[in-house]
């Protein structure tokens, strides 16, 4: 207060919070120079005039703040910065109007209205935060029905496709049995065609045949002549016998041979078909006088 000349309390604070570091200690009272001038030069008239602990004009002390907006009174700056933030209040001033000290009563009521004010606030907190919670919840769902329908409108959209997909399948296969068929088709044509024009060819081939048999004078037939007879003797209890003989050999030479071959006990020899035994007359005949030429089975019986 006396640094600033007792401008109020306003100015002393904002004087303090830009000097911290000065001492708070009490300092004892210092009358200026300027003061004691003052005092020495008053006439004792001006003196007797004053009353002892009058207050003159522009001597007053601050005593509270208050809000001009609403005509309420603060002990200081920091319950005025509460008011000014919870109500937006800005015009405020200093007042010499002391703020009595609350009664019991007075204190109960305040407790109980700060009480009030606490638990509706903690209401609307309350309150706010069901209603966050319902939006939460709604944007919730919101989000998952959009999901759902989108998840909804994925699966229809790859069903087509495999639909569409299975249709192209079914219509590319149709198409390719229709070719194979039709290949098919132009094959039995072809080997039709072939099959006419190859009988074709014969007929004309035999008809050409035919008229040349007709026109050529008849030839004799050539008989093919056979140097060698293979026989094949089959004998009662043992495996067949075969050998090459000479065509002009007579048959007493196969009778020879199978005695070599160990055949000691008699036995004739036979035909199957047409049937035939040789007798002793036979044997001196050739193998192609008998018709055995180029080949013969014979049968051999013991007599």
């Amino acid at each position: 207060m006396k640094a600033t000349n007792g401008a109020g309390l306003q100015p002393a604070m904002d004087w303090i919070l830009a000097h911290p570091e000065v001492s708070d200690e009490p300092e004892e009272d210092i009358i200026p120079p300027q003061a004691l001038g003052t005092a020495s030069s008053a006439t004792p008239e001006t003196t007797n005039a004053q009353e002892e602990g009058e207050i003159q004009d522009g001597e007053q002390t601050a005593q509270s703040l208050i809000c001009n907006d609403c005509q309420k009174l603060f002990r200081d700056a920091t319950g005025a910065e509460r008011h000014a933030t919870f109500t937006g209040h800005q015009n405020f001033a200093e007042s010499t109007e002391p703020i009595k000290p609350l009664t019991d009563e007075e204190k109960k009521e305040k407790l109980a209205e700060l009480k009030a004010r606490m638990a509706a606030k903690r209401a609307a907190r309350e309150q706010q935060e069901i209603e966050e919670r319902k939006q939460s919840e709604k944007i919730r769902r919101k989000a998952g029905q959009e999901m759902t329908n989108a998840k909804e409108a994925m699966e229809a959209k790859e069903m087509k496709k495999a639909l569409d997909m299975k249709k192209r399948e079914k219509e590319q296969e149709k198409i390719a049995k229709a070719k194979i068929k039709a290949q098919i088709e132009q094959d039995k044509k072809e080997r039709a065609a072939k099959r006419e024009a190859a009988k074709q060819a014969h007929q004309a081939q035999a008809q050409a045949e035919a008229v040349a048999a007709s026109s050529a004078p008849a030839q004799p037939a050539i008989k093919k002549e056979y140097n060698e007879a293979r026989i094949q003797i089959r004998a009662p209890g043992s495996g067949p016998i075969t050998h090459t003989f000479d065509a002009n050999a007579t048959l007493s030479s196969v009778f020879d041979y199978l005695q070599s071959q160990g055949l000691v006990n008699a036995f004739t020899l036979s035909t199957t078909f047409p049937r035939k035994t040789f007798n002793a007359e036979d044997q001196q005949k050739t193998l192609k006088e008998l018709n055995l030429v180029p080949s013969a089975a014979l049968v051999l019986a013991y007599i």
